[in-house]
């Protein structure tokens, strides 16, 4: 059965750990190179203390499958509102089918609307657009964004 709910950090366990690692490896190594270890457990944490971190989750039986992580901050250019800006969006290939990507995007939105969370911001890689599934969600297009590294 596939499941989707908002979790923690620490239910959502290790397995957030591995999780990561397997995102990492799929979209982010060609870009920054291969890591173990990606998640940096002490950050998100103090993010989550701080209530600045939204997590849902997906489980697959039971098993951690997918997450949605949000960082939560106010929003340097429109004042009194909340900004929810994607941090991490990976579903496990097996999957990867069907509304998983849109029902997990969905209950996201609704928790973050809950938490006084006005705008959301959505993001992907460019080797792996997501503008059809956000484009679903009713999202618009508004910027586009660069990285360059300096140190």
């Amino acid at each position: 059965m596939f499941a989707i709910q908002t979790e923690t950090l620490a239910t959502a366990g290790p397995a957030a750990r591995a999780l990561a690692d397997a995102h990492w490896q799929e979209v982010e190594a060609s870009l920054h190179g291969r890591q173990e270890g990606v998640l940096d457990v002490q950050r998100y944490a103090d993010l989550e203390a701080l209530h600045m971190l939204h997590l849902s989750t997906a489980r697959q039986d039971g098993t951690l499958a997918g997450y949605a992580a949000f960082t939560l901050v106010p929003c340097p250019h429109r004042r009194g509102l909340l900004l929810a800006a994607l941090d991490g969006l990976y579903l496990r290939p097996d999957v990867r089918r069907g509304p998983n990507a849109l029902r997990l995007l969905r209950h996201a939105e609704a928790a973050l609307r809950q938490k006084g969370v006005g705008l959301i911001q959505y993001s992907s890689p460019a080797s792996r657009p997501c503008d059809v599934l956000y484009r679903r969600l009713g999202a618009q297009l508004t910027e586009t964004v660069w990285h360059k590294e300096v140190c």
